[in-house]
């Protein structure tokens, strides 16, 4: 399997590091305000910064996939809860998996300035591999 359409540093975000601690700050809490923040980023200066720009492209498919696994977990639910109905005191548990999911990244870009994460990146590659390279 060969990557012909990429060269090295698109291949992976892990050498790119933070400015500042406000660099980290602002990309950890596009994982908690989904899309609020990751586009506040990608329509002001911030977006200069590549370890900004990385973290809003992928708050913004994390969101997306967030909303899919909502929607997609809503219907799950009514169903097994219509055939089984005490199981509705427990699957409403579920809906915290996106927000348990990114707290985790939140703290792991905030604590370690941590860019690359399983899957998540990799999608945001293949959608945004244009947007990733310039800032304009």
């Amino acid at each position: 399997m060969s990557s012909q359409g990429m060269t090295g540093p698109q291949e992976s975000f892990a050498g790119i590091q933070p400015a500042t601690d406000n660099d980290k700050l602002i990309s950890a809490l596009g994982y908690i305000f989904w899309f609020i923040v990751p586009i506040v980023v990608l329509v002001t200066e911030m977006k200069n910064s590549a370890f900004n720009r990385i973290h809003a492209f992928q708050g913004l498919v994390f969101g997306g996939v967030a909303v899919i696994f909502f929607i997609l977990y809503t219907c799950v639910t009514i169903v097994l809860t219509a055939v089984v109905p005490p199981l509705g005191c427990i699957l409403w548990v579920g809906y915290f998996l996106p927000l348990a999911l990114g707290l985790y990244y939140a703290y792991k870009t905030y604590s370690a300035g941590q860019v690359e994460f399983p899957y998540l990146s990799q999608v945001t590659r293949s959608l945004f591999r244009q947007q990733l390279a310039s800032p304009a």
